[in-house]
């Protein structure tokens, strides 16, 4: 009887020690073509010789998606011995070269964008490529980006470009239009702390000039040529898992700049912003997405102040520019439910409320609450996606202030608002 005993005790000690000692023998991808294979092994935690950990494919998984360049990714893993594991990451890749087209705008405001951008450039996950916008006026820009480096801890981005519009400035009780060029070279690099937490620090080197272009009367000696400088510093977390037009997870920024001139004391600011994004799915059709962003900067009384109410940019319907200030509070709220898709393209229902305040230079915070205007847009919209290219979408919104159904506007362009 003790001999039985002893057996079985002596059994269960094998099993368990052969169930620790399984290792992965091979980590193989399917699926890609553009995609460099011993890339995606350098950001991988499943190593070939580790021992297999079902939540470290998981976790691996997740990385890939969180990518933000498949359409889909999953695992396969199968036994190649008693003691050894395959593992293999089934991918769908997109189309990764693609040209950049977009017209939006709302009421008379046009905005341009044409270019092209290869977003897996030599296989390795960079972004390379070059957009010309009008938006008033004519502008360009050529830039490079790679997230992660093969040691998984780097990245780094680099562009240059001129940006040329017509800039409204607020001059006290007076606004006044300006033609604005900026040209400007930047570079930053990129510190992975974990799979989704991410530092950066960078700079950027700008000659800014404005033109007046109508005949208001200011108490400023202009012309207005500033050579600029910008330090800054960013804290980014991404966990969003991306399914074809669904999106799952949350993301945050916390970002800081210094904004410095050796000629124009008013153009000087610091400014220090934190966003965040989260997006939740309903079953294979519904996106609930929210967004908040709260900014704050040196409070000068300046006509160039950093923070701005845009349609483009934050709220839309609320038109073009149409106030300056030195802090900000926006706030996104939408929900987008698809209605029909196949395997070319599918398409989204969007109801939607935006809320942008903004602090006149010189005031208090409290001013966010007690403005005369109150900036608060709800609507409905339409999101038309291809699905061959990747993060490609028709955007058309229709928005009613909520306070004062006079003012609505009708947006459309490219990409999710956010």
């Amino acid at each position: 009887m003790s001999q039985r005993i002893f057996l079985i005790f002596y059994l269960i000690i094998i099993a368990c020690s052969n169930t620790h000692a399984t290792t992965v023998g091979r980590v193989d991808f399917e699926g890609l073509a553009k995609t460099n294979p011993d890339y995606l092994i350098s950001l991988l935690d499943t190593k070939v010789n580790d021992e297999y950990d079902s939540a470290i494919v998981a976790q691996d998984v997740f990385l890939l998606r969180n990518l933000n360049l498949f359409f889909e990714v999953h695992s396969e893993v199968s036994l190649l011995s008693d003691s050894t594991m395959s593992v293999v990451f089934v991918i769908r890749e997109a189309r990764y070269l693609y040209p950049i087209f977009s017209i939006s705008g709302f009421d008379d405001q046009l905005k341009i964008n044409a270019g092209f951008n290869q977003i897996n450039f030599l296989g390795r996950v960079q972004n390379f490529g070059a957009v010309y916008q009008y938006y008033d006026r004519h502008s360009f820009s050529v830039f490079h980006s790679q997230k992660r480096h093969s040691n998984k801890l780097t990245g780094h981005e680099a562009s240059l470009s001129k940006y040329s519009t017509v800039e409204p400035l607020y001059f006290k009780d007076t606004v006044s239009s300006f033609n604005f060029d900026n040209y400007a070279a930047s570079a930053g690099l990129f510190f992975w702390l974990n799979n989704y937490l991410r530092a950066s620090i960078g700079g950027q080197y700008m000659y800014e000039r404005y033109e007046q272009i109508d005949s208001a009367i200011l108490d400023y000696i202009m012309p207005f040529n500033f050579n600029k400088f910008q330090v800054r510093t960013s804290l980014d977390y991404n966990k969003i898992e991306y399914v074809y037009e669904l999106l799952e997870g949350v993301k945050y920024q916390l970002f800081a700049e210094y904004i410095g001139t050796n000629n124009f004391p008013d153009a000087r600011f610091f400014k220090t912003t934190a966003q965040v994004s989260m997006y939740k799915m309903f079953g294979n059709n519904g996106n609930l997405a929210l967004n908040t962003k709260f900014g704050i900067s040196t409070n000068n009384f300046s006509p160039f102040s950093p923070f701005v109410l845009d349609g483009f940019l934050n709220v839309r319907g609320v038109g073009n520019r149409v106030e300056r200030g030195t802090a900000e509070w926006i706030i996104n709220v939408e929900y987008r439910h698809t209605v029909y898709r196949n395997d070319y393209f599918s398409i989204q229902g969007v109801v939607f409320t935006d809320y942008g305040a903004i602090r006149a230079p010189g005031e208090r915070l409290s001013t966010f609450f007690n403005q005369p205007e109150t900036h608060l847009f709800s609507g409905g919209g339409i999101r038309f996606r291809l699905k061959k290219w990747y993060n490609t979408s028709l955007r058309v919104d229709y928005s009613v202030n909520v306070t004062n159904t006079k003012q609505q506007g009708l947006t459309f362009g490219f990409g999710q608002f956010f």
